[in-house]
């Protein structure tokens, strides 16, 4: 999962394209500019990532042509933000891939405008090794319109080799808490010096959703769609932020701004300079191979010190789903088949997509696996008994609140609005996205 701090670009494009086509779209059917081909078997499927996930996808795109004569598929890929923009731009436009990695973020966004198809009406595709839990996920009002690719849990990550520089022991995960955190930041940047930071900001609408659900609370009430949460809990959320700036050895605002413009290698814990960051389980092995330090994972802090209390839950790392526009829906069923229950496919993905929720393809990879990705699967099954029950898919319209939480967050450690202001303008603007959607 990419960050909010190595996307800057706005949503702007998303909510636009949205608007002015999608409900051309809305009742089925497929368009005429869309495959060239359509109907003898080519496919497009589109998806984000760095190279080693480009390289693995194209892997099994020969793979499946190989063994499905007829059936040709090209890639399409870039960066997150990027991705997001070109796929509203090309479903408005009746011209979207066939095969489209969904996020949890942009799921409901699409679906509730009729772009993707229902799989569970799609024949080619076996969902019975898939439990309902991992299927609700992916669930929009009666359909199915992603498939889970795996799971994988919002974490701690921290550098092994900067605690034993500075002297500095690792927390018992399971009873720290928030006055720990921030204690053993300070403690880190003190005895580290220079440039280096305790920990990097967890700032992204995650943290936001953990720290509320620490609190009782949820970012989006499921039931009604609107916000979840009392304004009190999220300016304590700003505030926090701003206890990690001043006395928890966390980054300056203009350190915040430079880290959010930059590359997820740029960063401050890939290079060394943070000795905590906040970052995706199945981040674990890009960060050790930026870093070549030796990282492992944290469970998240909680108020009490209660590891049940901490809000970590279980996240769909990505869906597979099919555009409702496709004329090859048949063959690009055959294909998110293949990326869900084949073992061989499974072995070429490993845990780049989280842990698969197939059992019967995480057994496959599990031999397969090295040190950094075998501990992923570890820690997730160790951390099982203490993850609450995840939250569905966000609201239709929401697809762009993690750039609106993000701004806030700038505009709280600039100084330029207090934590109220924000918790106030932010919330406004949240439910405008949720009403306009």
């Amino acid at each position: 999962m990419t960050k909010f701090s190595r996307t800057t670009k706005t949503r702007s494009a998303v909510a636009m394209a949205m608007a002015l086509g999608l409900g051309l779209t809305a009742c089925g059917g497929g368009s005429d500019s869309g495959s060239e081909a359509a109907g003898d078997g080519n496919l497009r499927f589109s998806w984000w990532g760095s190279d080693p996930r480009h390289e693995a996808n194209e892997q099994m795109i020969t793979m499946f042509e190989e063994g499905n004569e007829g059936i040709s598929i090209s890639g399409e890929y870039g960066d997150f933000g990027g991705y997001w923009d070109r796929l509203a731009t090309t479903t408005a436009g009746g011209d979207a891939p066939d095969v489209i990695t969904m996020d949890e973020k942009y799921l409901q966004e699409y679906a509730g405008r009729g772009a993707l198809a229902n799989l569970s009406e799609l024949p080619g595709l076996d969902l019975e090794k898939f439990d309902e839990s991992s299927l609700s996920l992916g669930e929009y009002q009666d359909g199915l319109y992603g498939l889970s690719t795996g799971q994988n849990a919002y974490v701690v990550m921290v550098n092994e080799d900067l605690f034993e520089e500075a002297g500095v022991e690792l927390p018992d995960d399971s009873t720290w808490t928030w006055d720990d955190y921030y204690d053993i930041s300070a403690e880190l940047e003190e005895k580290l010096g220079g440039d280096s930071r305790g920990s990097e900001f967890g700032a992204q609408d995650v943290d936001l959703r953990i720290w509320l659900r620490q609190q009782g609370e949820s970012l989006y009430n499921e039931e009604d769609g609107g916000v979840g949460y009392s304004p009190e809990n999220v300016t304590s959320w700003f505030e926090h932020l701003l206890t990690v700036r001043d006395d928890g050895g966390g980054p300056t605002a203009s350190e915040f701004t430079e880290n959010s413009s930059g590359t997820f290698e740029a960063g401050e814990f890939p290079t060394n300079r943070a000795g905590m960051g906040w970052y995706w389980s199945n981040q674990l092995a890009a960060l050790r191979t930026a870093s070549d330090s030796n990282i492992s994972m944290l469970r998240v802090p909680s108020a009490s010190g209660e590891a049940a209390d901490n809000g970590m839950y279980y996240k769909a790392s990505m869906y597979w789903s099919i555009s409702e526009q496709s004329e090859n829906k048949e063959a690009a069923a055959e294909f998110v088949n293949f990326l869900a229950n084949d073992a061989e496919a499974a072995k070429v993905m490993l845990v780049d997509r989280g842990v698969p929720v197939n059992p019967d393809m995480a057994e496959a990879i599990t031999p397969e696996l090295g040190e950094a990705d075998q501990s992923v699967v570890s820690f997730l099954d160790d951390i099982r008994p203490d993850m609450a029950e995840a939250p569905l898919p966000s609201p239709v319209g929401t697809g762009g609140v993690q750039d609106v939480v993000g701004r806030y967050v700038s505009e709280v450690l600039f100084e330029t609005l207090t934590p109220e202001q924000a918790t106030e303008q932010m919330t406004s603007e949240i439910e405008g996205l949720i009403s306009a959607g």
